[in-house]
């Protein structure tokens, strides 16, 4: 009996646990939009503290696409949807990395351009995962 009871309550709480992940990872990808504005903005406005502080943002986030739990919101009709995930996580870190090496050098143009090649990582990942 306390078995039954047991797997009966063990069954919402890992529904709620999955729920969750989903939700998180939502709110990492709304938090990797509000970087990338921040970026956009910081380079606009020849903010070079501005535009770190959104690749530092936006690098904190990249562990959700980089872990096992990206699995929970894409497409599961898509095989190859995961490792593309993997992929456009390494190249985001790539780009954001090479984005502080440019702007702590004083070369805000290579910077920008790391700015355009992260948004077209973004793009891409959604354009193909997200069948745009």
């Amino acid at each position: 009996m306390a078995f039954a009871i047991g797997t009966l309550l063990a069954g919402p709480l890992s529904a709620a646990e999955k729920k969750d992940s989903r939700q998180e990872l939502m709110q990492d990808m709304r938090t990797m939009l509000n970087a990338m504005e921040q970026i956009q903005h910081g380079g606009f406005y020849s903010s070079s503290e501005e535009m770190k502080a959104g690749v530092e943002k936006l690098q904190k986030t990249l562990k959700s696409l980089e872990s096992e739990e990206v699995k929970v919101i894409l497409p599961k009709d898509q095989a190859y949807a995961y490792k593309f995930a993997q992929k456009t996580a390494s190249m985001l870190r790539l780009y954001s990395d090479d984005m502080i090496v440019s702007i702590e050098a004083g070369r805000i143009d290579d910077a920008l351009e790391d700015y355009s090649q992260l948004l077209r990582q973004c793009t891409s990942c959604h354009t193909r995962i997200r069948n745009w």
